[in-house]
């Protein structure tokens, strides 16, 4: 393991997705929020991604576009992968989100835990690295500009060559 790979080791990355509006205002300024209550998991400052928009992928029929971005952070010592996903859905929750059970449905804060630590697991409630990240080009182009040589723990290619195959989903930097 290089030396950045040892210090991307230790970070948490965290996809984020909004299409409909909060008590916060707009999806864009909903993220914001979003953020700065994610400071508070960090043991260092965040690096945060670009915001980008993407058309709805696998949702429902006339699904609001979404606004997305990646951040990185260093979680606390005692974190768990598991005690960090409660936490990050109690910040969901916190925002207003509401789980209907339609899969993929318009929502005004996602959460993805996408990475934690250089953990690998596949249990029913959490699955790292995030089971699907490497087909979404909304995740892996905001997750390029933290960490592009990040390999991603089952994948044989870097964000960077990962973004590279999947240039027929449209996002666009905002």
């Amino acid at each position: 393991m290089n030396s950045l790979q040892n210090i991307m080791a230790d970070y948490a990355y965290i996809g984020m997705g909004a299409n409909l509006p909060s008590s916060y205002g707009s999806p864009l300024e909903t993220l914001h929020a979003a953020i700065s209550t994610l400071e508070g998991l960090s043991v260092s400052p965040l690096r945060c991604s670009s915001f980008w928009q993407s058309e709805p992928l696998d949702c429902p029929p006339d699904s609001p576009v979404f606004t997305n971005a990646v951040v990185g952070l260093i979680p606390h010592n005692d974190e768990t992968p598991h005690s960090f996903l409660e936490k990050l859905q109690n910040i969901e929750n916190k925002f207003g989100r509401s789980r209907s059970g339609l899969l993929n449905e318009a929502r005004v804060l996602d959460l993805d835990l996408l990475v934690f630590k250089s953990v690998e697991m596949s249990e029913e409630k959490l699955t790292l690295p995030h089971p699907r990240m490497h087909e979404r080009l909304f995740v892996l182009a905001p997750l390029s500009e933290l960490s592009a040589d990040l390999l991603i723990a089952g994948q044989q290619f870097t964000v960077k060559d990962l973004v590279k195959t999947l240039a027929d989903q449209s996002i666009y930097r905002l």
